[in-house]
């Protein structure tokens, strides 16, 4: 009887360890998404990233983190997204004006709006933003990105990509597991950018013979191995993405 309630009792010492283990983990989990979650500007680290200034674009980017866009930019924001995407949605789960205008409001909604310079005397007007929130996937931590939507007067200036690096940057720096999205079979373009970016199907994304008409992309974050040599300054975002994603 001894033997027996040592054996016993051994084990659930290791049932309770365990469990213990698992509740830290989710716990760390949880404080890493609620600490990016209250951070009032992603991009206060990166300062070289608040201007674009390259193929012939110059615009400024400002984060918005807690309470979202501003309220001007909310109505166009929603407009832009219907523009792009209702007749790729349709190919896919269908567009829903209620659904999409609560999915830009929700509170765990967070953006990038990018703002092309005024002309003299006017004032600046939005012209591409992100959404992108801080999740849970599967027990573990990972940036995903909503919506990049871009006016059709920047588009094909590399602006796409260097959002998604912008978002990579971020997310490498907050040590998320991943970047995250969903993109429609029939949005061919888009699909090739993340491809190119590094992004692959994720294991819950839906199988051909599904044929969902979308799949889900992730791409997996490790650290950076470290610097032979100390990074030289840099004064524009170009270098900065240079300097870390050539």
């Amino acid at each position: 009887m001894g033997k027996k309630s040592s054996r016993g009792k051994e084990k659930k010492q290791s049932v309770k360890a365990e469990t213990e283990k698992l509740r830290q983990e989710r716990q760390a989990v949880l404080d890493l998404l609620n600490k990016a979650n209250a951070a009032p500007d992603l991009m206060a680290a990166y300062p070289a990233f608040r201007r674009y200034d390259r193929n012939g674009l110059a615009a400024a980017l400002v984060s918005c983190g807690v309470g979202g866009l501003p309220p001007g930019d909310a109505p166009w924001a929603f407009a832009l997204c219907k523009a792009n995407m209702q007749a790729l949605y349709d190919t896919a789960w269908g567009w829903d004006d209620a659904s999409k205008r609560d999915e830009l409001a929700a509170t765990e909604a967070r953006f990038i709006v990018v703002y092309t310079q005024a002309q003299e005397g006017g004032e600046r007007q939005p012209a591409a933003y992100v959404h992108y929130r801080w999740e849970e996937e599967d027990g573990r931590p990972v940036l995903y990105c909503y919506e990049i939507q871009l006016e059709p007067r920047v588009q094909r200036r590399g602006l796409g990509g260097f959002l998604m690096k912008l978002l990579e940057l971020a997310a490498r720096k907050v040590g998320v597991d991943a970047l995250m999205l969903t993109v429609i079979d029939a949005n061919v373009g888009a699909r090739a950018m993340y491809t190119k970016l590094g992004y692959l199907e994720h294991e819950s994304s839906p199988t051909e013979e599904e044929a969902a008409g979308y799949g889900i992309l992730a791409r997996r974050l490790t650290a950076y191995a470290a610097a032979a040599a100390p990074l030289r300054p840099v004064t524009n975002s170009y270098q900065l993405e240079q300097l870390i994603f050539s």
